[in-house]
């Protein structure tokens, strides 16, 4: 068959309305960075409590049929670890410190 080079309205219009009738699949497409925020609790959760490397959950990923990188995992790991560390009260030294920059108050 010959490849054509003019169409009618009609084949316009007809693909149109087929085009048009086709499912929404963003639902069911998610993306590797949708995925990984997802999960990233469970990660977090299987590394700091339950003790798995984040070559552990690679492996665990892969027999569920999800490819990611070890690096992937490290890095949501390696967020994980600096969100911990910022709610840190701060050290005695820096409190101390602030104690003689006061101006007294001897009227």
């Amino acid at each position: 068959m010959a490849n054509t080079k003019f169409f009618t309205q009609g084949q316009i219009d007809n693909a149109k309305l087929s085009l048009s009738d086709l499912p929404d699949l963003t639902p069911n497409r998610i993306t590797r960075e949708e995925m990984l925020t997802s999960l990233s609790d469970d990660i977090v959760t299987l590394s700091t409590k339950k003790g798995y490397s984040a070559a552990d959950i690679k492996k665990a990923l892969e027999g569920l049929d999800i490819q990611v990188s070890e690096k992937a995992i490290a890095e949501i790991l390696k967020k994980s670890a600096g969100k911990s560390t910022r709610s840190r009260k701060p050290s005695r030294s820096s409190t101390n410190s602030n104690a003689g920059t006061q101006p007294s108050q001897d009227s």
